[in-house]
């Protein structure tokens, strides 16, 4: 056994009988049951040649406990998944597997790509090693330990792929339990998919390697049905992005008594929350969310577990991680510069691209891309990417933070802000909007407009009935650039 299967089995030695994953839909599996279907995934995978270095790559997996024994039977054979994004069109597709070079296709047959020649297993069948046929051909072999790979980015089209090896991602994950205070009575909420790490890292493994219970949700649900959800299976625990608090606030507005009283941890991603729904989210769900920052690269690195309403203040580094900031180029300031990172546990960078690692990964440095502020306190502020900067007429300000200021002062439902300028620090900017309710569009683009004025900065202001998301339910912030930010010409 290696050291992510070999973790949970010692969990589900200690605690066979208790619930290990649950689904909203009903479903119950203790620990012994995971483990015992884990096992049958391992023999099923080895049977079909699935062993040691090899990869596989799944898609259309429900969110239920037969992934996780998925996951486990692979980590028992150390072997690596990779998982194609739902929004992955034929090209993706194409791309991911010449890069990965897998043995095996897991999921439903509607997934499969015609014209794609790589053998495919529904994933019930994994579990009867009878069924298998010969074994395929060798595949990519990855370094010894490698347990995944997962996708940087979906709205690209054509994301980075970040390796982890799991001794190093076992003990990453550890530190982050030991940061949260998570304990074997509490229990993690899940809404997204277990494609990605959201779902995994901070959900999925974070329960499983406490010993609490995992409970997954329908990733589609309607939010007033996750907000019920919520309150009757009791989760402690739970980690969403900006938008879906906002549903929830919104569900909870129409249906108001819902009782959360015992999530006692609901996090976001701390560059993206802003204080007003920070402060929203403790007046109508009664609940005070903590600001976390981490990557698919780094992992989580700092936290905030303060039970306060997070309106202002930073967070701290986890232990083990060591933050430093680089002065910002043209305007050096101490307490303001790009955020770098070292761990003895991280991924092993991206795969098969030697540029983005030599700019990411320099020597035991991490270049999150992040700027950061430093406070009186120690802790760190987070204010958005390094392309994300533009400079007012009262010095640089990050994009979110942006979006704070026309939340504040605009009749505006949500805006994406984006600087125009990604090389150098300029006045330029996109934004592109949702007129609040009752509000036309010409009143809310006037307003905005106004706002940008009075801040020394420039440039469109757009207008939408719909913003676009990424497969995570992020804004496609990239999407927009390319449609919205027209390419530099040459002179």
């Amino acid at each position: 056994m290696t050291a992510l299967h070999t973790a949970v089995h010692e969990i589900a030695r200690r605690r066979p009988d208790v619930i290990a994953v649950e689904t909203t839909a009903g479903e119950r599996t203790t620990y012994a049951e995971l483990l015992a279907r884990a096992d049958r995934m391992a023999a099923g995978l080895r049977a079909r040649g699935v062993t040691e270095g090899r990869v596989v790559v799944c898609s259309g997996l429900a969110n239920d406990a037969s992934y996780l024994a998925f996951l486990l039977g692979l980590c028992a054979n150390g072997a690596a998944y990779v998982p194609l994004l739902a929004d992955f069109d034929a090209a993706a597709v194409d791309r991911a597997l010449r890069m990965t070079g897998p043995v095996l296709w897991v999921g439903p047959d509607n997934h499969h790509r015609a014209g794609v020649t790589l053998p495919r297993v529904d994933l019930a069948d994994l579990e009867n090693p009878g069924t298998a046929a010969a074994p395929a051909a060798a595949g990519r072999a990855l370094a010894p330990g490698t347990f995944r790979m997962l996708w940087t980015s979906g709205s690209t089209k054509a994301p980075k792929l970040v390796t982890w090896r799991q001794e190093p991602f076992v003990r990453e994950r550890r530190r982050w339990i030991a940061h949260i205070e998570a304990t074997e009575r509490d229990a993690f909420f899940c809404r997204h998919t277990l494609d990605v790490a959201h779902a995994t890292d901070l959900h999925a493994f974070a329960a499983l390697l406490a010993g609490a219970r995992l409970v997954l949700a329908d990733p589609a649900a309607e939010p007033a049905t996750l907000l019920a959800q919520l309150a009757a299976t009791g989760a402690t625990y739970t980690s969403m992005l900006p938008n879906h608090y906002e549903d929830l606030i919104a569900a909870a507005r129409q249906r108001p008594g819902t009782d959360l009283s015992r999530l006692r941890r609901p996090m976001c991603g701390g560059a993206y929350a802003s204080p007003a729904l920070i402060a929203t989210a403790a007046d109508v769900l009664g609940i005070h969310i903590r600001h976390i920052y981490g990557s698919t690269e780094f992992g989580l690195a700092l936290g905030n577990m303060a039970d306060e309403v997070q309106t202002v203040g930073g967070m701290h580094e986890v232990a083990g991680v060591r933050a430093r900031l680089e002065p910002l180029a043209g305007y050096d300031r101490d307490d303001l510069g790009h955020l770098v990172l070292t761990s003895d546990c991280t991924s092993d960078g991206y795969l098969d691209d030697d540029e983005a690692n030599a700019a990411t990964f320099r020597g035991p440095d991490f270049r999150t891309g992040d700027v950061a502020r430093r406070l009186a306190d120690g802790s760190l502020r987070l204010l958005g990417r390094v392309t994300d900067l533009v400079l007012t007429t009262d010095g640089p300000l990050a994009a979110p933070h942006l979006d704070e200021l026309i939340a504040r002062h605009c009749p505006v439902a949500e805006s994406v802000s984006l600087a125009a300028d990604t090389d150098t620090l300029g006045n330029r900017v996109l934004v592109v909007l949702r007129a609040a309710p009752g509000t036309s569009d010409d009143d809310a683009v006037g307003a905005v407009d106004k706002l940008l004025d009075a801040h020394g900065l420039t440039g469109a202001v757009l207008a939408f009935d719909r913003i676009p998301r990424t497969v995570v339910g992020k804004a496609d912030r990239a999407l927009l650039r390319r449609r919205h930010l027209p390419a530099p010409t040459s002179s």
